[in-house]
């Protein structure tokens, strides 16, 4: 009978066990999920993120997007004795130093503590809160710092600067807005010899004032050279100096030449405040280039360590700079030739006429006045008969271009052979040599004369 009566309880069980099952509810949904709290004592942040098979990477995105709604809590508002305001007429950087701004606050966020989570079957969410007077507290001692940090720096940049050192000032000037940098919208007051001044704006006035009164002198302000030609560095030197007569070392400067880019345009300048460069060839069609040094303030910013907003603001500042008019002379030929057709003198000469046609193409003067030439080019051909090949008659051509420099420098050298002309009439046979010699001069021969003149 015992026996029975288990039984029955047992399935009893099995039973129920098997009729369903009943799902577990959580805790329900609190206010805070769907109503932002709001409160004069603290900064709230509600954060969520989809829940994965990973749970610290949900819970932790979470976290993030809790501190930045949290950050995006607190105001950011400007000074009119701030360095954002002097440039707030530029729409596009209040927005990039507003973001930077933001993401400098979530950055900085500390004491905050969490108040509360939930989750339901697919999110997560977590809610935190920071006391706005902590938060005051910790920024003030924060801004604090960086003001010092940023005193020191600046105060040093002076007296490098006052102590002939321009470049060192203007590296040490520019850290001193790096600590600062989050603090740009305020007006960070500062005593400095006894005056109250504005820490942020007195930097901007000083790099500004120091840039001001630097000067980037040519040693010419115009030359002239001859196309092909190369420009020596004695032609291309620059003169840096602070309120006019003081030589300034080691300042970095980058050159910019019209014609094409360079590919070593940064030199810093001497102990004599000088620094010079050079151009390989001047291949340029035009009558008049430009070549200018300016203070290469990326070199400054690089070494002061700035970031990409710090940039934008130094680089709207105008920068010093000289230039170097180069007046761009054509270069002369003179031309020798001695083209004869079995024997006959052809004047002008059919590979000459080539010559001068291609030269004049390509930036040169031909004149016929020997002691004005650049460069001599010499020709000698001739042709004779070669026999006949069916009812043609043949002729060939020999001889040889070259090209030297006015003191008998020979650049080019090249045999004139293999050209064939075939007509009914042997004259007309040696014509047809010229012009197949003169189809290679104004394909190849030029061109090859025209580098070599350049490789000087």
């Amino acid at each position: 009978m015992k026996t029975k009566a288990l039984a029955i309880v047992t399935i009893s069980l099995l039973l129920s066990a098997c009729g369903g099952t009943k799902k577990v509810q959580g805790p329900p949904q609190p206010e805070w999920v769907t109503n932002r709290p709001k409160s004069q004592l603290y900064y709230y942040g509600v954060g969520a993120a989809r829940k994965t098979l990973d749970v610290s990477q949900f819970q932790q995105a979470a976290r993030q997007n809790a501190l930045a709604d949290m950050s995006s809590e607190i105001s950011v508002s400007i000074s009119s004795n701030s360095v954002i305001h002097a440039f707030e007429s530029n729409l596009n950087f209040n927005e990039d130093f507003t973001s930077t701004i933001r993401a400098q606050t979530q950055q900085d966020l500390e004491g905050y503590e969490q108040v509360d989570s939930w989750e339901d079957l697919n999110n997560y969410w977590v809610y935190y809160r920071l006391s706005k007077l902590q938060y005051q507290q910790l920024k003030e001692k924060r801004k604090n710092d960086a003001v010092t940090r940023s005193l020191d720096f600046f105060l040093s940049g002076i007296n490098a600067r006052e102590g002939g050192d321009v470049r060192l000032g203007l590296v040490q000037m520019v850290k001193a807005l790096e600590p600062i940098k989050p603090y740009f919208s305020e007006p960070l007051p500062v005593d400095i010899n006894g005056s109250e001044v504005f820490l942020g704006n007195e930097i901007f006035k000083e790099i500004s004032n120091t840039l001001a009164q630097i000067t980037i002198v040519p040693a010419k302000v115009y030359i002239s050279v001859k196309a092909g030609q190369a420009i020596p560095s004695s032609m291309l030197a620059f003169d840096a100096f602070f309120r006019s007569s003081i030589p300034i070392v080691s300042l970095p400067l980058e050159v910019e030449y019209s014609e094409k880019p360079m590919r070593n345009n940064k030199q810093r300048t001497n102990s004599n405040g000088n620094a010079s460069f050079d151009i390989d060839v001047v291949r340029s069609k035009k009558s008049l280039e430009s070549f200018t040094a300016k203070i290469d303030i990326n070199d400054i910013l690089s070494e002061a360590g700035t970031d990409p907003l710090t940039r934008r603001l130094i680089n709207r500042f105008n920068l010093p700079n000289g230039t170097i008019r180069i007046n761009i002379e054509k270069p002369i030929i003179y031309i020798t030739s001695s083209e004869t057709n079995l024997g006959e003198v052809i004047k002008p000469g059919y590979i000459e006429q080539s010559i001068k046609k291609k030269a004049v193409e390509m930036g040169y003067l031909v004149k016929d006045v020997l002691e004005e030439a650049d460069y001599i080019i010499e020709i000698i051909a001739a042709t004779s008969s070669k026999g006949q090949a069916g009812q043609f008659k043949v002729a060939c051509l020999e001889g040889t271009l070259s090209l030297e420099t006015r003191n008998g420098n020979q650049l080019y050298h090249k045999p004139l052979s293999g050209f064939e002309g075939r007509h009914f009439e042997l004259k007309q046979a040696g014509e047809e040599a010229f012009k197949d010699a003169k189809r290679k001069v104004e394909i190849s021969y030029f061109r090859e004369m025209h580098e070599a003149m350049n490789r000087l």
